[in-house]
């Protein structure tokens, strides 16, 4: 019976002493009780691994550390599974008075060590309602799992920043109040390698900190938007890197100033009491930040129109632009640095505020921007982390921890090499 037990426990180095059925008016369901301990040895600590300073070989401990202790396991079909121990605590020379470690838990867990990659595959695949529902856990003790998980198999893992060369960084908010959470992806393999809690030039610094001399020589491309934090924290930290401004961004400064235009001539035609013109500027409203062969048949009949919708052209003359911009992102750098020269000529040039001032941001950026095309590297991937992100963001409301959202983002985007328990013995 206890070599049956042995094995569908699936724990290494336990015996099992007994098993019983509890039924308990203090408990909601009968529970099935397993009592273990760790088969004869030195007592060792949980937390660093060292040895009973002082006791023989045949140490029993300090004391009996408090009775019994219990860890929730993997369910045996309809049964809920408890370890039960009696572990004593041991006097380590380093952390002190300590309970000693256990084959079958991490230190201050009170789940088995089955139960939480259980537990962790199903977050990665299920919603919040499956995961609590079959394991009958609470939302965020499975918070508190996939961060111990989560740093488990960064141990055993290849570092995640070895043979970096392209990287790419964008912030995503996960709270109200402007609240963001900076990602590093890795290009070349696909998958999310750093998060931490804020956003700007301090907090992405602690990304660089993190990498020893010669991993950071070896980074040689860094994508991400604008923003001029990113730009001096590459300058700082990684010299020889270069900076490439994302495509999608570039376009999306376009959008951001057409639809300014659009706005301003939309209140214009509303308080000259045009309402043909003020009716047609919002028809446009979605039309002209879509790209031309994803218009819908309504949209299509309302760009007709675009020409004529204000007396100067304002407004098609900036949609012409911001059609210009985005195929000059495809073309070759040769032609697409005659293109993107005279675009800022004539963008410069269109009379147009918000155009205008546009173009003295492009012509700043102008370098990044053909160092973009050239390079060919873009935060698409990143963009679509980002959406990810945001479902796990998501999935993790109830978390009272933001390490533990962090930990539920690698477990998801990070590549870990997250399994199913397999049987061990």
């Amino acid at each position: 019976m206890n070599r049956i037990f042995n094995q569908l426990l699936n724990v290494k180095n336990t015996v099992v002493e007994d098993a019983c059925i509890v039924d308990s008016p203090l408990r909601p369901e009968p529970v099935l009780e397993v009592r273990v301990r760790p088969r004869g040895g030195t007592l060792r600590c949980s937390r660093c691994g060292r040895k009973c300073s002082g006791c023989g070989r045949k140490c029993s401990g300090c004391d009996r550390g408090g009775g019994a202790r219990r860890w929730r396991h993997r369910d045996f079909g309809c049964w809920r599974v408890e370890l039960v121990a009696a572990m004593p605590r041991v006097d380590c020379p380093k952390c002190g008075v300590v309970v000693a470690r256990v084959p079958w838990a991490e230190p201050g867990s009170r789940f088995t060590c089955d139960f939480e990659a259980e537990c962790a595959w199903l977050m990665t695949v299920a919603n919040q309602k499956t995961v609590g529902g079959f394991l009958h856990i609470a939302w965020r003790t499975a918070g508190d799992i996939a961060h111990r998980v989560a740093e488990r198999l960064g141990t055993v893992m290849p570092s995640p920043f070895d043979g970096l060369t392209a990287i790419g960084v964008d912030e995503t908010s996960y709270r109200k109040g402007r609240t963001y959470l900076t990602v590093v992806v890795d290009h070349e393999r696909h998958r999310v390698i750093w998060a931490h809690d804020g956003y700007g030039k301090d907090v992405f610094s602690l990304f660089f900190k993190a990498l020893t001399p010669e991993r950071r020589a070896s980074v040689k491309v860094v994508t991400g938007d604008g923003a001029r934090w990113i730009d001096s924290c590459v300058a700082e930290h990684c010299p020889n890197a270069e900076r490439v401004s994302d495509g999608f961004h570039i376009v999306s400064w376009m959008s951001d100033a057409l639809d300014k235009v659009r706005k301003r001539l939309w209140n214009q035609a509303r308080h000259d009491g045009d309402e043909n013109a003020a009716k047609r500027m919002r028809g446009v409203r979605y039309a002209v930040l879509k790209n031309p062969g994803d218009l819908t048949d309504r949209q299509e009949e309302a760009f007709e129109s675009l020409r004529d919708t204000d007396p100067k052209g304002q407004l098609y003359r900036a949609w012409q632009l911001k059609e210009l911009l985005r195929t000059l992102l495809k073309h070759p750098i040769g032609q697409a640095t005659t293109e993107l020269n005279r675009w800022v000529f004539r963008a410069s040039h269109s009379r147009i505020p918000e155009i205008v001032e546009l173009a003295k941001k492009i012509r700043r950026r102008r370098p990044d921007i053909l160092r973009t095309i050239r390079l060919g590297y873009s935060n698409a991937r990143l963009e679509a982390f980002n959406n990810r992100i945001k479902v796990t963001i998501r999935m993790a409301y109830g978390f009272h921890h933001v390490d533990n959202l962090i930990a539920l983002v690698m477990l998801r985007c990070g590549g870990l090499d997250i399994r199913l328990p397999q049987p061990a013995i």
